[in-house]
This record gives structure tokens, C-alpha cells and sequence, in this order.
């Protein structure tokens, strides 16, 4: 187990260089709704419980929370999307632009809805989730227009994201044709994958795997309990087939492991969270924050290292949830 650390005064250089950095996040967007309530009784029509709904929040989800977390982190960034022409576009668009991210580049489709994870909540535990969305690769106009949006809004950018949900707009087509021209323009590229487009991210800078995406993408038995030995072999098995510069394994409970191909390192950095809530988007948050600190200069494990500590801030809190600047710098110099 590391115990790498970043000095005060570097953390700061690093995190002072996030204003000037411009990263394009694409990916599936979508809607997080909460309904918040109690439950005090069991329904007469099924054995289910009835949640008395006080209160209903919704916010940004899937690659538009990664925009969130750079933006928060003064990062400006740039989304090339797809959503639907629909009322919950809408909405989506208006909270895009509550966190000074322009909807311009994201295509507002005929054929899909916008879509919607629901979660009822009850004394701070999920009921159930319900999802409303449309899954499927884009065809047609959808994946015309992503191209000529992700072509021009390419230019000027320091880095790329990649937030892959498996709802569509991540498909081989659209890999392809990012890789090939951000590898022309020697442009940093992250992936937070999904296991059945892994042979699709060959030539990308790093992926975010959690350790079950890993063990399905090598075709293995998952096994969670794993020691380092063991996860370091996956973590070398990964970047060997994909031909990437670095791998970042997220190990909930149990921290993160960095693979650096160059070096021939690998740092297993344990977890920082004094308590977990949620984990839900705790993935978008290790992808946005490790991606910006590269981009502004950090090496692979200081970048990391100020990941770690951004997952262990964002799991504290039920939701997808985001942290800035200021919490990020204490959090790392406790």
C-alpha cells in the first residue's frame, strides 16, 4: 500500500493551473432524480412499501456530472452530446447552463428521449431506481451531427473525456473517429469504460475501470477480495491488450491502483473516505479530477493521489455529488 503524498505548495501549483485548462467531456448525458420521503407502511396492493414523497431534487448525471466536477474545479469545459427533443432536454440544458457549460454542441434528438434515472429515497436509503431512456447506438442524423459537433468543438481543447453509460452515443463509429483525431493532435484522452467497447479504446491515454469492469473485460470470474499481487496482473493484462499509457483501477472500499506503462509502476493508493454514503458518481468524479490534474501539469501519481481524495469527498454524500477547489486542497493535506 502507497503512501505517496503530494506537498501543500505543489498541490496548490497544480490546482492554480485548472482555470486555464479547456477539456471536452463526451458521453451519455442524463437527468438524476431523487424523491425523497418516509416510509410508514406497506402497500394492501403488493408487498411493497409506500414512500410518502416530502420532497423531489434533480441533477446532472452520467458525462454531464463529469462536467460538473470540472466545472467546479474552474476547468472550462466543453459537452458534445446527444439528448431528446424533449421537455426533460430542456431542463437538462437549463442545468447545463446553471454551471456555465453551453448546451451548443449537444444534439437534441427526435428519436430518443432525454434520459432519467429516478431513485426513491426513504430515510436516506434507495427504494427502488426507475429509469426512463432509450439504449442504442447512434444512427442516422444523431451520429452525423455528434461528428460535425465533437469536429468543431475539438479545437482549442487541452484533453478529452470520455463517459461511457452504454446508452448510445459511445459507439465503435464515434471511438474511432475521437481516437484517430486526438491522437493526430497529440491530445490527452480518458475513458470511464463499459465493459463491451474495451477492445473499442485501443490508443487512449488512460481508463478508469472499477475492478468487476475489469474482471468482465479479460473474460475472468469477478473476485473483490483479490490481494495487489493479483490486481496488478489485471491492471498489466489491461494496458497490454488495449496498448494504453496508464490504468486507474478504482477498488472501492479499498482505495485506487495506478499501473504507469512507462515506468512500470504500480501504486495502490488506499482509500481516503472516513465514511461511504454512495458511490454513485464517485467514477465521474476520479475521471474529471485525474484529467484535469494531468492536464495542468501533475504527474500520473499526483494526479491520482488528488483523485483519491476527491472520490473519498464525493462517496461522503448520497447522490452525485461534486467537490471544489478549497475542499479538494484540505482534504489532501489532512
Amino acid at each position: 500500500m502507497s503512501t505517496f503524498t503530494v506537498l501543500s505548495e505543489r498541490l496548490k501549483e497544480i490546482a492554480g493551473n485548472f482555470n486555464s485548462a479547456k477539456i471536452m467531456v463526451i458521453g451519455d448525458i442524463m437527468i438524476d432524480e431523487y424523491m425523497w420521503g418516509s416510509v410508514d407502511r406497506i402497500s394492501p396492493e403488493a408487498p411493497v412499501p409506500i414512500v410518502a414523497v416530502d420532497e423531489v431534487t434533480t441533477r446532472l448525471g452520467g458525462a454531464a456530472n463529469v462536467v460538473q466536477n470540472l466545472s467546479k474545479m474552474g476547468v472550462t469545459p466543453v459537452l458534445v452530446s446527444v439528448c431528446g427533443d424533449d421537455y426533460n432536454g430542456k431542463q437538462l440544458s437549463k442545468m447545463l447552463s446553471g454551471i456555465k457549460c453551453s448546451s451548443e454542441y449537444v444534439y437534441k434528438s427526435h428519436n430518443r428521449p432525454t434520459t432519467i434515472k429516478t431513485r426513491i429515497m426513504a430515510r436516506q436509503q434507495q427504494v427502488v431506481r426507475a429509469d426512463r431512456e432509450l439504449c442504442g447506438d447512434l444512427i442516422g442524423d444523431e451520429l452525423k451531427e455528434i461528428l460535425k459537433n465533437f469536429e468543431k468543438a475539438l479545437s482549442g481543447v487541452n484533453g478529452v473525456v470520455i463517459s461511457d453509460y452504454g446508452k448510445g452515443v459511445i459507439c465503435p463509429v464515434f471511438l474511432e473517429n475521437i481516437i484517430t483525431a486526438c491522437n493526430e493532435k497529440n491530445i490527452f484522452i480518458a475513458v470511464d469504460p463499459k465493459e463491451r467497447h474495451f477492445e473499442f479504446y485501443k490508443g487512449v491515454t488512460v481508463i478508469t475501470p472499477n475492478l468487476r469492469e475489469a474482471h468482465t473485460a479479460l473474460g475472468i470470474p469477478y473476485n473483490k477480495n483479490i490481494p495487489d499481487e493479483q490486481i496488478e496482473m489485471i491492471g498489466w493484462q489491461i494496458i497490454n491488450k488495449l496498448k494504453i499509457s496508464y490504468l486507474i483501477l478504482t477498488l472501492s472500499d479499498r482505495g485506487m491502483a495506478l499501473l504507469e506503462s512507462k515506468d512500470k509502476r504500480f501504486t495502490h493508493l488506499s482509500t481516503v473516505a472516513k465514511e461511504v454514503y454512495d458511490v454513485t458518481g464517485a467514477g465521474d468524479t476520479v475521471i474529471s479530477i485525474f484529467s484535469a490534474a494531468m492536464i495542468c501539469g501533475a504527474s500520473p501519481r499526483e494526479a491520482a493521489f488528488i483523485a483519491n481524495h476527491a472520490a473519498g469527498l464525493t462517496v461522503s454524500e448520497i447522490g452525485t455529488a461534486s467537490v471544489d477547489v478549497d475542499s479538494l486542497l484540505k482534504a489532501c493535506q489532512k
